[in-house]
C-alpha cells in the first residue's frame, strides 16, 4: 500500500473508536497516561529488558519500581517484574504457588476472571468460596480448606464488578490455620485502598501473603501494556527465573520471552514522580468523585449492590444491555457489572465531575424512555 493510503486508513480507524481524552469512556479501568510516562515509554520501548547482559540498568529500574509499589502494600524489599497486565500477573502468581507445592486455588465469584483462567491453564483445582456482602467469607474459606487441603487463597483489593475489598487480614489468619498462602489481586485498588484505608492490613503485613498484583497501566498512569507482579522475596520468585542459554546472561525473567523496556521505564519514571503523596492525593480525589456519583445515582431511585470501597460503581438494572446501547448513542460508554445485572462506572482520573453529571443526565433520560427501547 502507498504511505498516504496507510495513514488514511489509520486515521479512519482512529476516528471510528472512542478515546479517553476525547470521549466519555466511563467503564474502562484504563486512563490517558501521564506525559512523563509516555516519554519514558518511547525512550525504551525498543529495548528487551530480558537481555540482562546488555540492559541490566533497565532491570534495576524495574526492581526499584516494584519495590516502591510493594511498599504501598506493606512490603519491604519486594521483588517481581513488570508484566503485560493483571491477567499475566495473576497467572504468574498462581504459577509460583503451584511450583511451591500449592495446587488448589480458593477464590470468590467476585474475583477477576483471570483467576479461573489461570487455574485452568495451570491445571490447578479451583474452589469457589462463599461471599458476604460481595466479600470473601472467612468462615466459608475455613470449611473449604478443611475439605480440600492447603492452597493459594486469592483475595481482591478492589473487585472489578462492585468495588469491594476482601477482608485480607481475616482471610490471612484462616490461610495460616490451613497451611495456605495468599495472593492479593490489587490490580485496580492497589493505588487507592492503602491511602484511603491506611489502618487496614491489605498486603504483605500479613505473613501468608506471598504475592500481589498491581497494574501501573490503570491508576499508575502508565501507557498500555504495564502490569505488575510483586513478590515477597527472591526465594519465592525463583521459579520465574528461567534458563535461556542463547542470552549472554543465560537466563530471563517472567513467563514470556522478549519484554519491552518501555513499560519498565515508564513505570519507574511515574512512580518516582508521583510518589506516595501523589498517588494518595489522586486516590482521595477519585473516592470523592465516587461518593458524588453514588449520591447522584441513588437520587435517581436506583440501587447499588453495595457501597464501593474503591472507585467502581455498579448500578443495578435488569436491562443493562439496553442502558449501555442508549448511553453509547449519546457518546457515553459504560461496561456491565458482570456479577449482578447492571452497568459499571469506573471513576478514573479522566472521569471528571462534569462527565459524571453528563452521565447522570443521560441516564435519567434513558430511564424515562419507554421500556421497549431498553430491551
Amino acid at each position: 500500500m502507498k504511505l498516504e493510503d496507510i495513514m488514511s486508513r489509520l486515521a479512519e480507524v482512529a476516528r471510528s473508536v472512542p478515546i479517553h481524552y476525547r470521549d466519555g469512556i466511563l467503564g474502562s479501568m484504563t486512563t490517558p497516561p501521564h506525559p512523563l510516562a509516555k516519554v519514558a515509554f518511547d525512550m525504551f520501548q525498543g529495548l528487551n529488558v530480558n537481555d540482562e547482559e546488555l540492559y541490566r540498568p533497565l532491570r534495576e529500574l524495574e526492581e526499584e519500581a516494584i519495590e516502591e509499589l510493594g511498599s504501598y502494600l506493606g512490603g519491604s524489599r519486594c521483588t517481581g517484574y513488570i508484566t503485560s497486565g493483571g491477567s499475566e500477573s495473576n497467572l504468574a502468581a498462581l504459577y509460583l504457588a503451584r511450583e511451591h507445592g500449592f495446587n488448589v486455588v480458593y477464590y470468590t465469584a467476585a474475583a477477576h476472571h483471570s483467576i479461573t483462567k489461570a487455574a485452568h491453564l495451570l491445571r490447578m483445582k479451583p474452589v469457589e468460596v462463599k461471599m458476604k456482602e460481595y466479600r470473601m467469607d472467612p468462615a466459608s474459606l475455613r470449611s473449604l480448606c478443611k475439605a480440600n487441603g492447603p492452597g493459594v487463597v486469592v483475595v481482591t483489593v478492589g473487585t472489578t464488578s462492585v468495588g469491594t475489598i476482601d477482608p485480607v487480614e481475616e482471610v490471612s489468619d484462616v490461610a495460616a490455620e490451613c497451611d495456605s498462602i495468599v495472593h492479593v489481586d490489587a490490580a485496580l485498588g492497589g493505588l487507592v485502598a492503602p491511602f484511603v484505608y491506611p489502618n487496614r492490613k491489605l498486603g504483605f503485613q500479613n505473613g501468608p501473603v506471598m504475592s500481589a498484583t498491581l497494574d501501573p497501566h490503570k491508576l499508575g498512569l502508565v501507557p498500555l501494556p504495564a502490569g505488575g507482579l510483586i513478590v515477597r522475596d527472591e526465594d519465592w520468585f525463583k521459579p520465574l527465573d528461567f534458563k535461556a542459554e542463547y542470552y549472554p546472561a543465560g537466563h530471563q525473567v517472567g513467563l514470556f520471552g522478549t519484554r519491552s523496556g518501555g513499560p519498565v521505564a515508564a513505570t519507574w519514571a511515574i512512580v518516582k514522580y508521583m510518589g506516595r503523596d501523589g498517588y494518595a492525593a489522586q486516590a482521595q480525589e477519585l473516592m470523592e468523585r465516587t461518593r458524588y456519583l453514588l449520591n447522584e445515582v441513588k437520587g435517581l431511585g436506583l440501587e447499588t449492590p453495595v457501597d464501593p470501597e474503591v472507585p467502581v460503581v455498579c448500578i443495578e438494572h435488569a436491562s443493562d444491555d439496553g442502558l449501555m446501547r442508549a448511553l453509547a448513542k449519546e457518546g457515553v460508554y459504560v461496561y456491565k457489572c458482570g456479577l449482578v445485572p447492571g452497568i459499571r462506572v469506573v471513576v478514573m482520573p479522566h472521569v471528571t465531575k462534569a462527565l459524571l453529571d453528563k452521565f447522570v443526565s443521560l441516564l435519567r433520560e434513558a430511564l424515562s424512555a419507554p421500556l421497549t427501547k431498553l430491551t
